[in-house]
């Protein structure tokens, strides 16, 4: 219900935004680590230039202590004794920074160290001058210089050990991260995909089917709005089509009216002169009145079948598709025309060979009756028409061609149309302008259709079906 409420632009621009929502989402998470990694490395480094900056001063304030004290015990001046006892301040003051870091160990170091500074301002405020207490406080002093490198090395250790294992963590999840984005990404799109083609599909199958004479189709269902705009204007245009094959109807019921009476009093003349009602005829007469009277009884027939289905019922009846030589019903639609042909000298030239094809036989036999009878209309005395058929790829074809006056540029789509007859040729009545529009009919409802090809002299109408 969501979707009417919204246009296929808008849910368009949506699936893009949501689609790409999350692998942006994932790189802001990506950009999250990396920071937190690019902290921990300042982290670590001002850590490292700290306990670096520790053992060096170490080493220099022990160097001092040792080499002042030394030079206290020869010489005895004062200024070496400061200069010791300043450099014993110095190492308390490196021990309260050891004991001030986060490492066990060297707080436990920081503490020893404080202990050896306070020892060692003793001896000094003693004025002790033996070197045997001295000796222990420089040995005491250098295993406590061996220890904070050591424990710096240590330190430095676990701290790289610590940052590989962050950093293989972090890149860990931001592969899971990638692969589970790219998932719920193609995921997503694909549902929004489905969302946005499954009305168009269905739109889609719903003008299938129009164009295939189902009418009366539900147009409602769940799509954007424009669709459903699109969905209201094809629901107004199968009403117009229904209304139009009624119409269609309603024409063929009225035509077929008008042409029963006339056919009625001609079948029944003919029939009198054919049981030589008002006198004996020649026997070429005989076959002339047996035409005319098979072509009244042919075409009272058709009349009739107008009369019993209107257009909507052509369109819901099956077809009869089945395996048919063109040839022979091409020949016995010409044997029925033979006065025609006659009449004006034309010459029929029909396939050599035999050309089975599948065939409504009904409709198809409607449809070669009035092309050979617009070709016969139209065509010059001694004129030649032919007639081909065959297949081509997934298409059946017939072409019927004649040597009249052809066809203009403007008439090639007007001639299907109902009651069109275009330019009366000399010597002939004007016709009914009905006979290519039931061609047309009859090969829509094959599932084809009829076209004029353009030509130098005459005219060329295609009729083709699945």
């Amino acid at each position: 219900m969501l979707l009417r409420h919204l246009s296929f632009k808008t849910l368009l621009v949506a699936s893009l935004f949501v689609v790409t929502l999350i692998p942006s989402l994932a790189l802001v998470q990506t950009w999250w680590h990396l920071q937190q990694l690019a902290e921990l490395v300042e982290q670590s480094q001002k850590q490292a230039e700290g306990l670096a900056e520790l053992q060096r001063s170490y080493a220099e304030q022990s160097d001092l202590f040792e080499r002042s004290t030394r030079q206290w015990n020869v010489l005895h001046e004062e200024a070496f004794s400061r200069t010791a006892t300043q450099a014993v301040l110095s190492l308390q003051q490196l021990a309260g920074r050891l004991q001030q870091l986060d490492e066990a160990r060297l707080q436990q170091l920081g503490g020893r160290l404080v202990a050896w500074c306070g020892k060692s301002r003793s001896l000094l405020l003693g004025a002790a001058s033996q070197t045997e207490p001295w000796s222990g406080q420089y040995e005491e002093l250098s295993r406590l210089g061996n220890e904070l490198d050591a424990q710096v090395k240590r330190v430095s250790a676990a701290r790289r050990l610590q940052w590989d294992s962050s950093l293989r963590e972090k890149r860990q999840q931001a592969d899971r991260v990638a692969i589970l984005s790219l998932c719920l990404a193609v995921l997503l799109g694909l549902l929004l995909a489905w969302l946005l083609v499954r009305p168009l599909q269905q739109l889609r199958g719903k003008i299938g089917r129009l164009a295939l004479g189902q009418r009366g189709q539900q147009w409602g269902m769940s799509a954007p709005a424009d669709i459903l705009q699109l969905a209201a204007a094809l629901r107004e245009l199968d009403g117009r089509l229904a209304q139009l094959e009624q119409d269609k109807a309603s024409f063929f019921r009225h035509v077929s009216h008008e042409l029963k009476t006339p056919l009625a009093a001609i079948q029944e003349a003919s029939s009198l002169l054919h049981d030589q009602i008002p006198g004996p005829l020649l026997p070429s007469q005989q076959e002339i009145i047996g035409i005319t009277l098979s072509n009244t009884r042919l075409l009272r027939q058709r009349v009739d079948a107008l009369l019993q289905h209107d257009a909507a019922n052509w369109l819901d009846r099956p077809l009869m598709m089945a395996a048919h030589d063109v040839r022979d019903l091409a020949q016995q639609a010409a044997a029925a025309m033979q006065p025609l042909l006659q009449q004006k000298k034309l010459r029929l030239k029909l396939p050599e060979q035999a050309v089975v094809l599948e065939v409504d036989q009904e409709k198809f036999r409607t449809i070669i009756d009035n092309l050979l009878s617009n070709a016969i209309r139209f065509s010059p005395e001694n004129g030649v028409i032919s007639v081909e058929a065959g297949r081509s790829n997934d298409q059946s074809w017939l072409l019927v061609a004649d040597q009249g006056r052809g066809i203009s540029e403007q008439e090639h789509s007007l001639i299907f149309q109902p009651f069109y007859t275009g330019k009366v040729p000399a010597g002939e009545s004007p016709g009914s302008g009905i006979g290519l529009t039931m061609v047309k009919t009859f090969a829509q409802l094959m599932g084809g259709d009829v076209e004029s090809l353009p030509t130098e002299k005459g005219a060329r109408l295609r009729v083709w079906w699945p």
